[in-house]
Order: C-alpha cells, then structure tokens, then sequence
C-alpha cells in the first residue's frame, strides 16, 4: 500500500453556518426541506507528516442524490491547499443549496463524499423529509408519550421488569439509562434523528447521544422507544447534586428532564408539565423526606465501616455545638456564633462526600440547618475562564448551597501554592470568605482534599484557618476495613465469595494496602474489585453448557479464580517478544544512515550485539536492561529523531511493545495547581506505555527556585513509575549537556535511573555540508559547481562564528528551505516553454547571494551555558 501523507478522521453534514465552542457545527444527518436552504459537508483529516514539512494536495467534496437507487452528481468542489507543517488537523468545508428555504432540496437520500488528490476517503449519507417544519408548539412527527430514567449496569438496557427511578444514587450509579417513547404521526416512511444533551448542575455538558433509526411505512400511531444510556462500569459517574436532559429533533428542543442524585434510589416516574414556550418539561425531583431523628443520624454514621476516630471526633463536635446552643438558651452572650465550617482531610475513598451528607443530615435535625441538603462543587463549576465570570459562579453555588452545605471538593486547586495574581481562585476563595463571615448562619461550607495540599490551600490565605473551626481527618482503611467494605458491596450486588475466595481477597487487599499511595482509592478500590469479580464469574459461567440448569448458588458465588483472574490483570504480564529482524535492519540502517553522531551509532551497535547474546544463550532480555537514557547536547543535533528511531530499535529487540515517541516538556507535565501535575504527569506516562517518553529540555523540571515547586513533584512522580513500571517503557530526558548535569544532581533518584548517556555533539562543517547535499537531494535538486563553492563557504562561516544561539542541524535545514524557495520564486519567472529539466533539478548562486558570509572575529565552538 502507497504510503499517504494523510489519514482520515471524519466526515459530517450540517446546515447551520454558526459557529459552535471548540471548532463545531451542528452536525446533523436528517433535515427537514422547509428549513433548509444549503446543506454543507466538512471533512476532517490528520496531517501525518505534521511539525515535518508542508505538502499540497486538491481535496474534493461532491454532492449526490440516490433517487429510485440511481446515484446522481449534484455538485464538485475542489480545493487545492497547501497544507501547512503546523496543521495537525486539516479541515474543509464545502456546501450546496440555494439561499430559499426549501427551493433546492427535496426528499430524499443524498451523500457527501471527499477525495484527496482523486482518492475516495469518505462517504456520508443525508436525507432531508418533507413533513414540516417542528417548533416548540407544534410536532408533525410525533407525539412524545414518556420519558422515564431506569439504572444499571452496561446491559440493563435487556433487563426486564426495570425499576423506573425519580432520583438516583450518586455513589451506586453505574449507567444511567433514559426511556424515550413516542407515538408516530406519520404513515409514511421516514427517517428519525435524536440527540440526547445531558448538562450538570452548572450548565456544563455532561454526555451526548445522537441516535438514528428509520421508521418503516404504516406504523401510524405506534409507539417506538429509544432506551439510551451513559456512565461507567465502576459507580461515581453521576454524583452531581442534578442533572438536566434536553433531547433534540431537527434542531429543536422537544423534551427538557430534571434528575436529582441524593444517597439512594427512589422509584417513580418523572411528572409531567408544560413549561413557559411549550417545551414538554418533565421533573424527576424526588418529594422532600420526613425529618428524623439526631439519634437516628448518628446511629447511620456509627453504621459505615472503620473510621472510628473520625467518629469520635463528630460525636464530641456535635456535643459541642449541643453545648453552645444550650449556653445561648440560658442567655450566654457568646461573642462567636456557632460555626459549622469544617476541613476533610484525606485520601480517595475515605468516605468524605458520604460523611458530608450525613452532617448536612445531623445539622438539620439540631436545627442549625434548614434543609440540610449537599451541593456539591470543585473548581470547575466555581471558576470562570474570563474575567468577571468567576463571581458570578461562586455566588450562584452559594445561593444553591443555602439552607444546607457547600461542599468544596478538591478545594485546594483553588490556590496556587506559586503566588499568580492572575488566578482566578483567589477570587473565589474571596467571595466565600465573606459569606462565611458575614452571610447567612443558615449555611456550611466544607473543604475536602488530600491532606498536605489542604494546608497549602489554608496558608494561602489568611482568614481560612480561622473561618474552618473543624478539621476532620480520614485514614486510609487497613485491610479487615477493605475486606469488609468489599463483602458489603458483594451483598449490594447479591452475590457472595466461597471461603477460599475470601481468604485470598484479603490477601490481595492486605498486598495493596501496604504497597498504596496517596492516589490508592480505598473504598473504591475495593468495589471495583469486586466488579471484575462478578464481570469475570458471569464469564466463567457463560462458557458452560448447562446455563439454564444453573442453579442460584453457583450464579451468585464468586470462586477463587473469578478474583485470581482480577489481580493477574491489575498486575499484568509484561509479553515475551521476540527480536524481529526485519524491524531492526531497518531501523539500524535509518540510524545509520543519519550524519556525523558516530560516537552514538557505536553505543546503540553495542547495546544490539549484548541483546542478541542473551538471545542466543536464552536469557530473558526483560529487564535486564535499563531503558532510561540521558541526551545531552546543543539544538538541532538530532536528539528527537535519533530518540524516535531508538524507540524502533528497542520494539524490534522485543525490549518495548509499541516502541512509539510521546514528546513532551514542562509544559506538558507540570500543571498550575497544588495536586494536579501528578495527574497530569501520570497521563503522559499512560500514554507513553509500550514506547518512549522523551522530555525535551528536562532540566526544566527543576529549575523552579522555589521549594514548593511543581516540577519537583513532576520528577517524584516520573521516578515513582519509572521503577513501578520497570520495563514497560523507556524514559529520554535531553538537553544542554551543563544543565542536564546539573538536573541529575538536584534529585538523589535521577541518577540511578538512567545509566546510559548519550552525548550529541556539534556537527562539524563537512557534516552540516553534507546535511545540506541530503535535504536538496531530497527536492530532488543539486547545485552547479559555482553554488556548491559558495555553499560551502557560507556553512564554514556559520560554523566558524555562530554564537550560543546555533542551530546546528536545523539552522541549515532553514538555510536549504530559503534557498530552494529563491530557486522556485526565480524559475517562476521564466515562461513555462523555456523552463527545461537541468533548470528545475539545478540550485545556481543567484538562488545564494542573498546568504552573505560572515567575517570578522571567530567566535567559540559549542554552546556556553
């Protein structure tokens, strides 16, 4: 197959000419013809030669009709682009139609299909209706008869007798799952496009659905369902206070749902109302529940697993504030009203948000809170991207919040522990302070986060420590805490473990406690165990032939090797590749086939020569080599694509699975808020798994000058993986060489992780001469005798006086692109009859002069840092 510049990724239909949020359309596949004047196409392709080069291609994008199943051309638009090195994607629009509504486009099929260069490399089907135009008022499709929501697991779309929910569960729902029905209109034969918009409590989206489905003839009056679903098998995917559902047809909002979350289910339908405009609004709010007792509350909380001295601590906090309230019935004049602002320091897991919701719970039943209720909130839904957006947001959660308890998760990404008077968060943190201080006694306000990062968020701003009266800390649960944990939740699901299961559950548990960091999920860890468990039982057993013979023990019972099989994945195999000759020849001879780095070329040779012994005594080379390397050196000296041919060279001698290239740098590792660049770290290295991370300019990891900065926790994070991940992929930190020293001395780990250092040194002058003979070779042109003397002064000079600032490698690649660009600009001057071969295929001094040589004093060699 011919190697292309390009590689599809979509092709998709709209109408509208407006603009949406991060470059889209309202993409569509069914219309309406009153509505539709034209009707346009956008393809959408990846530039594979992406940060290399710049490349022309004519792309197509023609219109047909499939009228009585003959295919009809419509309209051809070609485009000839030259497709710019920095487009990474490419797209291009193209549409068809008449300014009139309804004047060009009948009913029928169409299509859109886009070609590249004469190539087809899409195609998309579009049909337009003539039934009329639907608005809020009026719907000559349907009649919509329900809207229901039901959860479950990732098939409970198949179950029967659903259980029809009003409110759902924030902490058990896997998939949430809505029922739409209708009742068709139309005897006719037409095409029905849904799309189901799930928002959040602030308006952000959530999940989107776009569902199609042909309606045959002769259905009139019959009722068809959608059943569509979003989530995620481990439960936690909805645990926003509400959530909204509009569902869309032919551009128009037909339906409008409101769906709580609170601590459990509650069954019922959603009512059914008409709101302001005619938009069918149907709400899911759950009736208010009767009052209960203190008693009651504490008895639920003494009732969660572990946690005995968070409990204590609430119990003697409650007491407490029994306490001031008795003092100010007898008449005390305390200075201080009761304060009910409090910290939750701990881990994932630790049972903070089902803790919060208990308290709300316990202040509305002593009366210190009117609704008691939770809403809940972390940075995003605080925080605006502009200015005077973030006031706004934050009062509105206040507003939310009031009667009940503002729950901040992860409220230390509201400060930077740098200072930055550009953030945001401050001004959040601002507004909350004072309607901690001077607003409404009728509201708590609850931070939560991992315990060094909530003391950075505290010392960020002076009145914090003192508005927070409590500070609550949740401990990790030790493994008889996990072990119960994870038999409770077996109970939920009602399935249980055989003894022997449960000896080696908390075995496994007991092995995960003790190696865990602070990102170890706890509770959470535990459910999702016994998930897979129950995922792997169900595979089991489908693979017998007796199924309908099963009794309900032996579907209800997790086995040994149900949990065997959950861990044997947690802690996955590193394949046995073997070395792939053709793969390495190939990639040796890229290498080889690179100027001047022989020193590097001699190491790489070394380490093939050691893996083939192992190889051929029969020595697991897994591991036996370290693949963490240093590069040192000044720009453009080929670090980055002798780092990509090394990541080939280690996939063909079986060290690495994909042998790919991530490139990064600080930017991409290090973010802007306390906690967050482990995060983000963390999701480069995934990404890099089975191939090579390589971080340009590392030193810059720690070069922060201050203590608290977050490069450093960059660098914890890579070393962590770097030995947890042994094998599993390869880490190239390059640079200049005197700061790359110095970043290996600033950590004690950095050292010992990477053993091999690679030293790229500057080309000479015959080296960057010869690089310029092979990037002209390349455009297939050579310089007469007159241009190649003058070249090769020209680069003497650059070598000669170049400062600290050369760019060795790539300072001549920019000299070859301007100097085949003054070529292309002088022959287009000359008639295209008189233009021969020899011209075109020749570089002459006029495409030269304009590169002077340098005189006068010869600076130093190298980059002096």
């Amino acid at each position: 197959m011919a190697y292309k510049n390009y590689k599809f990724k979509s092709l998709r239909v709209f109408a509208s000419d407006e603009w949406l949020a991060n470059r889209s359309r309202e993409y569509r596949t069914v219309f309406d013809k009153i509505e539709t004047t034209y009707i346009s196409s956008e393809v959408a392709f990846y530039n594979k030669l992406f940060d290399e080069q710049d490349w022309d291609a004519t792309i197509s994008l023609k219109a047909f009709s499939h009228a009585d199943g003959k295919k009809k051309e419509l309209s051809s638009q070609d485009e000839k682009r030259k497709i710019r090195l920095d487009e990474n994607v490419v797209y291009i629009n193209k549409g068809w139609g008449m300014a009139t509504p309804g004047a060009f486009w009948n009913k029928g099929e169409y299509s859109w299909e886009a070609y590249i260069d004469g190539e087809l490399i899409g195609t998309k089907r579009f049909y337009v209706e003539d039934v009329g135009r639907v608005t809020p008022e009026s719907n000559p499709y349907f009649d919509i008869e329900s809207v229901r929501f039901f959860t479950g697991d990732y098939n409970a779309v198949n179950e029967e007798n659903k259980l029809y929910l009003r409110q759902i569960s924030s902490e058990e729902t896997q998939y949430l799952y809505v029922e739409f029905k209708f009742r068709n209109k139309l005897s006719t034969e037409w095409n029905c496009e849904v799309f189901f918009n799930w928002y959040n409590a602030t308006g952000l989206s959530k999940a989107r659905i776009e569902r199609f489905r042909k309606i045959e003839a002769d259905k009139l009056n019959e009722v068809f369902t959608f059943n569509e679903g979003w989530g995620n098998d481990t439960p936690g995917t909805w645990k926003d206070s509400s959530y909204r559902l509009e569902i869309v047809f032919l551009d128009t909002v037909v339906a409008v749902v409101h769906l709580n979350t609170g601590e459990e289910d509650e069954e019922g339908d959603p009512d059914f109302a008409i709101a302001a405009g005619h938009v069918n609004v149907l709400s899911a709010s759950m009736p208010t529940a009767p009052d209960e007792s203190l008693e009651h509350h504490l008895k639920s909380l003494d009732s969660l697993i572990g946690l005995e001295d968070l409990k204590k601590e609430i119990k003697n906090h409650v007491n407490y504030l029994n306490f001031l309230k008795l003092r100010q019935e007898k008449g005390f004049n305390d200075s201080d009203r009761i304060s009910l602002h409090s910290v939750f320091l701990g881990n994932p897991g630790t049972g903070k948000t089902t803790v919060v919701k208990m308290l709300g719970q316990i202040y509305k039943s002593m009366g210190l809170l009117s609704k008691g209720h939770v809403k809940e909130v972390d940075r995003s839904q605080l925080i605006g991207e502009y200015i005077g957006q973030t006031a706004p947001k934050v009062k509105k959660a206040i507003e939310e919040a009031k009667g009940g308890i503002l729950f901040i998760d992860e409220a230390y990404s509201l400060a930077r522990e740098a200072d930055d008077s550009k953030d945001f968060g401050k001004e959040a943190i601002e507004i909350i302070l004072k309607e901690m201080s001077d607003g409404s006694p009728d509201f708590a306000v609850m931070a939560a986060g991992y315990p060094h990062e909530m003391q950075v968020f505290l010392d960020s701003n002076p009145g914090l420590k003192s508005r927070f009266a409590s500070h609550f800390h949740f401990d990790d649960y030790v493994p008889e805490e996990l072990q119960q944990i994870a038999l409770q939740a077996a109970g939920y699901r009602n399935i249980k473990l055989t003894d022997e299961a449960q000896k080696y559950l908390f075995d496994q548990l007991t092995e995960a406690y003790r190696n865990r960091d602070r990102t170890f999920g706890n509770a959470r860890y535990a459910y999702s165990v016994i998930d897979e468990a129950k995922m792997n039982l169900g595979l089991r057993l489908m693979q017998r032939a007796d199924l309908q013979e099963l009794s309900e023990e032996v579907l209800s019972t997790i086995e040994v090797e149900d949990l065997e099989q959950v861990f044997k994945n947690k802690g996955r195999r590193k394949a046995q590749i073997k070395l792939n000759e053709k793969m390495l020849h190939d990639s040796m001879s890229e290498l080889n086939e690179l100027i001047g780095i022989s020193n590097i070329k001699n190491e790489v040779n070394e380490l093939v020569k050691l893996v083939r012994f192992y190889e051929e005594i029969g020595r697991d080379v897994t591991n036996k080599f370290s693949l963490h390397s240093v590069f040192v050196g000044n720009p453009g000296t080929g670090k980055t694509t002798v780092a990509r041919i090394i990541g080939k060279i280690y996939k063909a001698l079986g060290l690495l699975e994909r042998g790919h290239l991530v490139e990064v740098d600080r930017q991409s590792l290090v973010a802007g808020f306390v906690g967050q660049t482990a995060t983000k770290t963390e999701e480069r290295i995934k990404e890099a798994k089975g191939g090579v991370l390589f971080i340009d300019e590392a030193y810059a990891l720690g070069e922060g000058g201050m203590g608290n900065d977050f490069g450093k926790e960059a660098i914890e994070t890579l070393l962590k993986r770097m030995e947890d991940l042994r094998g599993e992929f390869a880490v190239i930190v390059a640079g200049y060489t005197e700061p790359m020293h110095r970043f290996l001395e600033s950590n004690p780990g950095l050292k010992s992780r990477f053993d091999r250092i690679y030293t790229f040194n500057d080309y000479s002058a015959d080296e960057l001469y010869k690089i310029a003979i092979s990037l002209l070779t390349k455009e297939n042109i050579r310089p007469d005798k007159e241009a190649d003397t003058y070249m090769k002064s020209y680069i003497q000079s650059l070598y000669d006086y170049h400062d600290k600032f050369f760019g060795n490698g790539r300072e001549i690649r920019k000299f070859i692109q301007d100097a085949v660009q003054n070529q292309n600009l002088r022959l287009a001057g000359i008639s295209k009859e008189h233009r021969t071969k020899e011209m075109l295929e020749t570089l002459t001094f006029e495409d030269l002069k304009e590169f002077k040589i340098q005189e006068g004093k010869r600076g130093s060699l190298g980059f002096k840092y």
